[in-house]
């Protein structure tokens, strides 16, 4: 499932001092159209426990390569608010597909664009240290692979640029 996560490096609240926000959707999705739709709680990052502030957005790639943005961010209760949004740079984030290989080994794989970046494991998410996957990855088609006996229970794996 897509998410955003945006930063908004001079965002003012109720006439206050520009700071800076970061807004995170707490849903997204890809539409039939191609158009990716985003919505959350602006606010949720300095008000965790939620607010009525909310954002609907949407980004679609126009005829020349560029990006797209049609959104609103409103209050629940009735306020709708025209915002003005530029210097758009969409970051890809790197993710990760796991599945079993055989009885005994997992293919873990992540797109070509993320040559650049670590496999990496660790047996515990708690204070446990990452190691670098010496297994050289394959490619097939727009996807990186690396296949992995499954010798420990409980590993988990992530992408990381170094």
């Amino acid at each position: 499932m897509p998410s955003l996560t945006a930063v908004i490096t001079n965002a003012v609240l109720e006439g206050g001092s520009p700071f800076s926000l970061t807004i995170r959707s707490s849903s997204g999705s890809q539409l039939a159209s191609g158009n990716y739709k985003f919505e959350g709680d602006y606010l949720g990052e300095i008000y965790p426990s939620g607010t009525q502030y909310l954002f609907d957005y949407q980004f679609s790639e126009s005829t020349n390569g560029a990006v797209l943005w049609n959104g609103t961010d409103y209050w629940a209760g009735g306020h709708l608010w025209f915002v003005t949004i530029s210097n758009i740079t969409l970051v890809p984030m790197p993710w990760l597909e796991i599945a079993l290989a055989g009885p005994t080994s997992v293919r873990i794989m992540w797109a070509t664009n993320f040559t650049d970046y670590v496999l990496e494991s660790t047996t515990s998410l708690s204070g446990g240290s990452w190691g670098s996957v010496t297994n050289a990855p394959s490619t097939a088609g727009d996807r990186l692979f690396v296949t992995l006996d499954t010798d420990v229970s409980g590993r988990f794996y992530r992408l990381r640029k170094p």
